[in-house]
């Protein structure tokens, strides 16, 4: 079952093909998801006699379901990001055994009833960035995460028939501690919307045991005759319930460079970059410098209006070209090289979005300076 359920996510997982350019996450972002869930095999070996009609423990298979989730979380600009989430998941059972003195000789179910589980989640992500291997990289960006809650569960309508004279019926519920880990990979649509990404996720779901109510009766053998009640009880089953799931989903980031919060600058005439008529440098070089908070690597409104300024005066005439330089505060190692490349690429694509040819632009990135200072948390602008 779980091979087939891998080979029917395969062409949702084939979308992860799709180049862009990642960005860091920082400040406010939502996310929707929706796949495949299977439940793991549930064997309780101590369940007391009687629990199960005559048996003295259970197994339950599922069939593949699905699962739903929707997010809204915080990203803090240096790969680190904190949500609350909300999921649904659902599947059928596929059968269900009874052990009789710890064997599976004690009967079949019928096909029937389903196991459900949903509440909420506190996770907290960490996301790679792999352009510290090389620019061609930035497309991709893998994640991990894990989180911490609640599920409510629910089974529903399951029958069990027993040695042809015994019929269980199972229903119940319970509220318990969650957990997960999650492993994931964002790609990019900048070019459909920034700040928008598609998510593709594998979670490893597991939740406490529910408390199901049993009642066993016999089967009527002939007209008219009444079934009797054998047993009826309330335990809390074990093992935990468990799930593997993968989905896809997208997340969009509010603060992401060239999001909501400033409009496009129209170009006066065309821009013409190298061409004669602009080839003729400034009197003087013309440089701006946009700031960035600890770590972060996002534009705020003040970094896109100086970017804005750069990018009207660039158009304005005399300018060959835009060299953009990012740099980061702290020891020259590679995470802070990182950090001033992702510093350099969003100043980068909030020019592209202000009408800048992409052509016109060269980058790089100093990564950090050495002492911790603030004025150092900068990418430069310099026309030439």
């Amino acid at each position: 079952m779980f091979k087939r359920f891998l080979l029917g996510c395969t062409p949702l997982l084939a979308t992860l093909a799709m180049p862009a350019a990642a960005q860091t996450v920082q400040g406010i972002y939502v996310g929707l998801g929706a796949g495949g869930t299977m439940l793991n095999e549930s064997i309780n070996r101590r369940s007391p006699t009687g629990f199960f009609g005559l048996g003295n423990g259970s197994q339950f298979t599922y069939r593949t379901g699905t699962n739903v989730s929707a997010s809204m979380g915080w990203g803090f600009g240096n790969g680190v990001r904190a949500e609350l989430e909300g999921y649904w998941r659902r599947a059928g059972i596929e059968e269900a055994r009874l052990f009789s003195q710890g064997s599976f000789n004690g009967g079949i179910s019928s096909r029937s009833g389903t196991a459900q589980v949903y509440g909420f989640m506190a996770n907290a992500y960490y996301d790679f960035d792999l352009t510290v291997f090389g620019p061609q990289w930035r497309w991709l960006q893998p994640y991990i995460g894990a989180g911490l809650g609640f599920a409510y569960s629910q089974y529903r309508d399951l029958t069990m028939d027993t040695y042809t004279s015994l019929r269980t019926t199972v229903n119940g519920n319970g509220r318990t501690l969650a957990y997960q880990a999650i492993l994931g990979a964002a790609v990019p649509l900048d070019d459909v919307l920034p700040g928008l990404s598609l998510l593709a996720e594998y979670r490893y779901f597991g939740a406490g045991a529910p408390r199901l109510r049993t009642e066993t009766r016999t089967i009527p053998t002939q007209a008219g005759q009444t079934a009797s009640l054998l047993s009826d009880v309330s335990r809390n089953v074990s093992p935990a319930i468990g799930s593997h799931n993968i989905s896809i989903g997208l997340r969009y980031a509010f603060n992401a460079p060239g999001a909501a919060g400033s409009a496009p600058v129209a170009a006066a005439a065309p821009l013409g970059f190298g061409s004669p008529q602009f080839a003729a440098p400034a009197a003087a070089p013309r440089s701006y410098a946009v700031y960035f908070g600890n770590r972060g690597a996002a534009l705020d409104a003040t970094g896109r209006d100086t970017v804005s300024q750069a990018a009207r005066t660039a158009m304005g005439g005399g300018v060959s070209g835009l060299d953009v330089v990012g740099s980061a505060d702290g020891a020259p190692n590679a995470a802070n090289r990182a950090l001033a490349n992702r510093r350099a690429q969003a100043v980068v694509a909030e020019l592209v979005r202000q009408g800048i040819p992409r052509t016109a632009i060269t980058i790089s990135a100093v990564g950090g300076q050495g002492p911790t200072d603030p004025q150092l948390r900068r990418v430069d602008i310099t026309l030439r």
